[in-house]
């Protein structure tokens, strides 16, 4: 009977080391980060603040910076207190790297396409910039600025 017992003791304490060895490399890991989102989540988080996106085009920056092209996606949004669709861009990068490397040209790129740079309006939350024009502040930009940090994984 005493050799029966050896084995489930064993099969016991092995266990209880396997499970407390995951607690404590979680508890030596940390929480993990949260991630940016793709194009379609960011348009999930819009949904939830009552802001609807059409007319999508992949790759259209506005401008002839190729480097752009393959982050930009234009669309129009409304909602959130504007009637009106508003034709939009965001630019969503890779990482922070390319964000730093490449974010100020999304600022003459815009400059391309703005027609009244006093209406202009650019969110940024690491890794996408969000820019349109002819919006003042109120809930349909409060309601861009929370989903694009919510997106950006902030």
């Amino acid at each position: 009977m005493q050799q029966r017992s050896a084995p489930v003791l064993v099969s016991a304490l092995f266990a209880l080391l396997v499970g407390g060895c995951g607690s404590s490399l979680d508890a030596l890991r940390g929480s993990p980060s949260p991630t940016p989102t793709d194009f379609t989540g960011l348009v999930r988080q819009m949904a939830t603040h009552e802001i609807t996106v059409d007319n999508v085009v992949s790759g259209d920056a506005g401008c002839s910076d190729h480097a752009l092209v393959p982050m930009a996606i234009s669309f129009t949004a409304s909602g959130a207190g504007e009637s009106a669709p508003v034709a939009m861009r965001v630019y969503r990068f890779k990482d922070g790297e390319s964000y730093d490397r490449l974010r100020s040209s999304v600022d003459v790129c815009a400059a391309a396409w703005i027609r009244d740079p006093g209406s202009l309006t650019m969110i940024d939350a690491s890794p996408f910039v969000l820019v349109f024009e002819g919006v003042g502040e109120g809930p349909f930009i409060d309601a861009l600025r929370t989903t694009l940090h919510e997106a950006a994984g902030d």
